[in-house]
This record gives C-alpha cells, sequence and structure tokens, in this order.
C-alpha cells in the first residue's frame, strides 16, 4: 500500500473516493506527488498495517508488568491490564498510524530500520494511551451509554466512578512506557514535553466545549469565530495534527528545529480545515457515503455553518434559527438547513476551504530548504483531505 493511500483510509476509515481530481500539481508544478492517488487499496493490506502494530502491546503490557508499583500491587496491575484492553481495543487507531506514517515520510530510508519502527510503534500506543484516557473522561462528563459499539468503561458495574482514577493510571502508564522506551533518545525531553503539552492543550478545548455545551441554549452570545477556532485548535488540531506530525519530527534524524514554529501553524490550519470539513459533512454530507446521520443542529454545536449563519442572519432569520436550532424535531433541522442555503453557505464554503487549502500549500512550499520530506508530508495529507466528502 502507497503512504498516500494509508493516510486516506486512517482519515476516514474506509475506502472511498474523490468527487473530482486533485489539482495540487497543476498548480504548483514543483511538486512531487505519490505516483498513485487511488483510495480503492484492498482492506487486506491496512489489515496487516493494524496487526504490525497490534504486535508491539503485548511488550508494552510486559514492560508495564515491570514497574515497581505495579510489580508489588498485583492487582492493580491486573486492573490496569483489564482497563488497557476494555479501552485501547477497538476504533482505527488514527493517530497512532498517522504517527507512524509521519515517521517513515520524513525519516531517511537508510535510518528506517527495525528497532526504529518497533519505537515508533511504541509511541503510537502512547498516543492511543493519550485517546484513552480523554475517550474515558470525557463519557464521564458527557454521561454517555456507549464508545465503539460497547458499554462506555464508567458504565460496567464494577467500575462505575473508579474511571477517574483509571484515567489517572493510564496516564501515569504511559509516562512509564515514555521513559522505558525512549530516556535513551537526544529528543526524550521533548517527545515528554509533546506528550505534556497535548495533553495541556487538549484538555482546554475539552473545557472550551463543555461551557458551549452546558450553556442556556437559546444563548448564541459564545458562537463567533474566535471561539469556534479556539475550541478546534485546542480540541482537535493539536491532537490530531500537531503531535502525529512532530513525534515524527523527534524520532526522525537530522529535522532541523527551526522550522518547528512553521510546521506548527501547519498543522493547526489544517486542523481547522479539517473540522470545518467534519462540520459541513454533518449537515450536508450524504448519508450513504458517511455511513451516519449528522447531528450538530439537533444537539446545538457550535459548528463552522452555525457560526458563519450568526454572522449573516438578518434578525427574522435569526428568530427561525433560535427557534430550531437545537431541536431534534425533523422540520426543524430541515429549516436550519434551508437557512444555510438560503445564506450562501455551501457556496462560502467551498471558497473557503480552498482558500484554506491554497494557504497550506504555500506555507508548506515556504518552508526552506532544511525542511526535508516535510513539504512532502504536508502536501500528501492535503491531497487525501481536500474536497472530501466523509
Amino acid at each position: 500500500m502507497n503512504s498516500c493511500t494509508k493516510v486516506w483510509k486512517l482519515l476516514s476509515g474506509v475506502s472511498g473516493t474523490f468527487s473530482k481530481p486533485v489539482s495540487i500539481g497543476a498548480k504548483f508544478p514543483q511538486i512531487k506527488l505519490c505516483s498513485r492517488m487511488s483510495t480503492n487499496a484492498s482492506i487486506p493490506e491496512h489489515k496487516r498495517d493494524i496487526e504490525t502494530f497490534q504486535d508491539v502491546y503485548p511488550g508494552i503490557i510486559e514492560t508495564l508488568s515491570r514497574n515497581p508499583g505495579l510489580y508489588e500491587n498485583r492487582d492493580v496491575a491486573s486492573w490496569l491490564n483489564k482497563v488497557l484492553d476494555y479501552n485501547l481495543h477497538g476504533g482505527k487507531k488514527a493517530r497512532a498510524l498517522a504517527t507512524i506514517f509521519a515517521y517513515e515520510t520524513l525519516e531517511r530510508p537508510e535510518n528506517i530500520t527495525h528497532e526504529a519502527l518497533r519505537l515508533i510503534r511504541v509511541l503510537g500506543w502512547c498516543v492511543e494511551m493519550l485517546q484513552a484516557y480523554f475517550l474515558i473522561m470525557d463519557d464521564v462528563m458527557d454521561g454517555s451509554a456507549m464508545r465503539r459499539g460497547a458499554p462506555c468503561w464508567y458504565r460496567l458495574p464494577e467500575v462505575g466512578l473508579g474511571a477517574i482514577n483509571d484515567c489517572n493510571l493510564v496516564q501515569a502508564a504511559m509516562y512509564d512506557i515514555l521513559k522505558e522506551y525512549c530516556a535513551h533518545l537526544p529528543t526524550y525531553k521533548d517527545i515528554v514535553h509533546l506528550f505534556n503539552e497535548t495533553l495541556f492543550n487538549t484538555s482546554i478545548g475539552q473545557h472550551l466545549d463543555y461551557t458551549m455545551a452546558h450553556r442556556i441554549m437559546t444563548d448564541y452570545s459564545m458562537f463567533t469565530p474566535e471561539r469556534y477556532t479556539a475550541i478546534v485548535t485546542y480540541k482537535t488540531a493539536y491532537y490530531t495534527f500537531k503531535m502525529p506530525v512532530f513525534l515524527g519530527m523527534l524520532v526522525a534524524t537530522d529535522m532541523d528545529q527551526r522550522i518547528h514554529p512553521t510546521v506548527e501553524k501547519i498543522c493547526l490550519d489544517m486542523g481547522y480545515l479539517f473540522q470545518m470539513q467534519d462540520d459541513f459533512i454533518d449537515c450536508f454530507g450524504a448519508e450513504h457515503l458517511t455511513g451516519k446521520i449528522g447531528t450538530d443542529i439537533q444537539e446545538g454545536k457550535c459548528s463552522w455553518l452555525a457560526v458563519q449563519a450568526l454572522q449573516r442572519l438578518t434578525e427574522t432569520q435569526r428568530k427561525v434559527f433560535v427557534a430550531c436550532y437545537g431541536s431534534h424535531e425533523p422540520a426543524h433541522v430541515e429549516r436550519v438547513k434551508r437557512l444555510y442555503e438560503e445564506l450562501g453557505l455551501p457556496e462560502l464554503y467551498r471558497k473557503e476551504e480552498t482558500k484554506r487549502y491554497d494557504e497550506i500549500v504555500e506555507r508548506s512550499q515556504n518552508l526552506g530548504p532544511n525542511a526535508g520530506t516535510m513539504p512532502d508530508l504536508f502536501i500528501k495529507l492535503l491531497a487525501l483531505i481536500y474536497n472530501r466528502k466523509k
């Protein structure tokens, strides 16, 4: 499977097709893209990627078993294994596999050894532990019932609010694995800092999102472009784009640290673009492509569409919006969609998507001569998400 196809599977979850050819090469002929942009790679190939990643997991559990505290308290070690087995399995492993992809793209081919791949896969599992930490906590905060087709961890009779301490166990295990596998690396402190930063920033994003969900439902004073950007940046972009890309950079050899600030800005811009697309697809996406029915309108989410609408509504339209937004009544949902169309938001979305795409491409190409294959990484990611339908 070529690297482009791999990332598409990570981002979409299943194979799909573009609605029209991506024209990066036409706009920027100096960029050499993947020779094959087909997204119709076989499921067995993707399955092998997952299986190779899974092969590292038993070694991680064995490493944790040697932790002095867990070694002396075998019942806690057994419980932690249960927490990890329940919460780490299932899901697409998108961020973990994207971390591996970033490393494979950025590293010199001669340095991609068996040991190097094992290390980056271990880091992928640390990313999954961080994901589990957030999901367990998020389910408790939201009072959710199901996660990945199974009861949420805290919903199990033997767990309950003990799930809060289980989050602490998962986080501590993550840092223990980082120490055991990465302490010898010259970039170890930077890797730990990246995990700390991601944990802190995503927690900020979770709080921003939580306060929006628990506002007075008819109060849209916080539905501003600035608030939306903050939520997207802190809850999505750091975690979904910056962390995988920077982990790849920190493990790859001889990456120029002077490009870090610009790379971070590009990652955050890509996170905004990706979330904006998600918000649009939630409302206007074809169900036969997405495999689900959108719920942002019904749940009164601070989406890109809602924020843009509130900047443009007339007084009469605003009354309709306030009366219908956040309602599960099908007629109300359709009325909000019609409002979006009346305001020309689909056309605005297409222009904004293209504008942000062009800006990211240009910034990627201006990283400088010491950027190595970093521009290629961003171009491939962009090529795979631009104009996506799911």
